[in-house]
């Protein structure tokens, strides 16, 4: 009946981490804070203003969205998820890992 099944898959028990941060959520918070911080240089050099802070807060917006666990993966980040749309690829948002397991000879002959 059921030929594939992924071990250690349990999303109801996952390893508790502070505030939920992995280092991939980590690796996303540092590499929006660059991307502001250099954005911020390079178009308000001298004096930030209103449409600097409307940049920090549209990118702080965005990289919140970005760590949020993707809807079809709990264990993934909409990041990998908008990426994997936009690329059209095949594989799910983290790593699955399928034990195939053998048909017993019984089984094949009885249908199962």
């Amino acid at each position: 009946m059921y030929e594939q099944f992924t071990p250690g898959r349990n999303i109801w028990k996952k390893v508790p981490h502070f505030l939920f941060l992995t280092m991939n959520r980590i690796a996303i918070l540092v590499f929006m804070f660059v991307v502001t911080y250099l954005m911020i240089k390079q178009f308000y050099p001298y004096n930030i203003g209103w449409l600097g802070l409307v940049l920090i807060i549209n990118n702080l917006i965005m990289t919140g969205f970005l760590i949020l666990p993707s809807p079809s993966n709990p264990n993934g980040l909409m990041l990998q998820e908008i990426r994997r749309a936009i690329f059209k690829v095949d594989r799910a948002a983290t790593a699955n890992i399928y034990a195939v397991t053998k048909k017993r000879q019984q089984e094949v002959e009885d249908g199962y």
